[in-house]
């Protein structure tokens, strides 16, 4: 049997809320070892990272940006510290919440960055379609329940060339499967995650008409999971087990454009 609107609402209601619960909770041990952004492929300095990103997205002044999966905003500060650009930043989590409001006022950025609590899979109807030049996400795209929605939701926001940038982990489709499978299960249940497929996602954008730009690991030098494995250590999350430690997951960061119409030469 079909299963029912009412069905899938509650479906999908559940899944959100239970990555809000789990922000809610852990916010403040990720911030325990990390100063801002809540990602674990990363720099050893933050400002690198961030910096990074600038480039790799192309921010300049007058931008407007969609910053889908804020955390804190850690990204979403530095940035708007760096360029005179307005930022609409989104969150499910209310510890988030209230950090990332209060980290605005004390950088002295009310005036730049809004941050709201809201279901990133429907920026369309929360927000003013088609006047962002951006939309980001920094390692938020994995906690979408449903991954087609939530790009057909911020393509909707983006300007005649606006930009998706996604940098997030994707799952592995080589061999050790098995192994592989098993592994990335563990992540998707202790992290509330749903780790994404690089040829579904690419396809996904393909098909709302979007121009690839760039696709590959990102260019900074991160820490070889340091962090993460300081996380791990501290809130007692286990990944593999009885399995050897095993690479289940590529760092990679896709960014796409808005597909631009060839003008006809008179």
């Amino acid at each position: 049997m079909k299963p029912s609107f009412h069905d899938i609402f509650r479906f999908t209601k559940g899944k959100a809320k239970k990555v809000e619960d789990y922000y809610d909770n852990f916010t403040s041990k990720y911030l325990d070892v990390v100063p801002s952004a809540i990602q674990s492929h990363r720099t050893t300095d933050e400002s690198g990272m961030f910096d990074y990103y600038i480039q790799a997205m192309g921010l300049k002044d007058g931008m407007k940006l969609m910053d889908a999966g804020c955390g804190v905003c850690g990204p979403a500060v530095y940035f708007a510290s760096k360029y005179d650009i307005r930022i609409d930043a989104v969150t499910n989590s209310t510890v988030q919440l209230q950090i990332a409001k209060n980290s605005i006022i004390k950088n002295g950025l009310a005036d730049k960055i809004t941050v709201n609590k809201g279901d990133f899979h429907f920026l369309d109807n929360e927000f003013v379609n088609g006047t962002y030049d951006v939309v980001y996400f920094l390692e938020s795209f994995g906690h979408a329940y449903d991954q087609r929605k939530v790009l057909e939701s911020a393509a909707k926001l983006l300007n005649k060339e606006g930009l998706i940038y996604i940098k997030d982990y994707f799952k592995k489709d080589v061999k050790d499967m098995k192994a592989i499978k098993i592994v990335s299960r563990n992540m998707n249940k202790k992290y509330f995650y749903n780790l994404p497929d690089f040829y579904f996602t690419i396809h996904v954008l393909r098909n709302l008409d979007f121009e690839i730009v760039k696709i590959g690991v990102p260019g900074f030098e991160h820490d070889n999971g340091a962090k993460a494995l300081e996380f791990e250590n501290n809130n007692n999350i286990e990944l593999f087990g009885r399995i050897p430690v095993i690479s289940y997951a590529d760092p990679l960061e896709l960014c796409f454009r808005k597909y631009k119409m060839f003008k006809t030469v008179s």
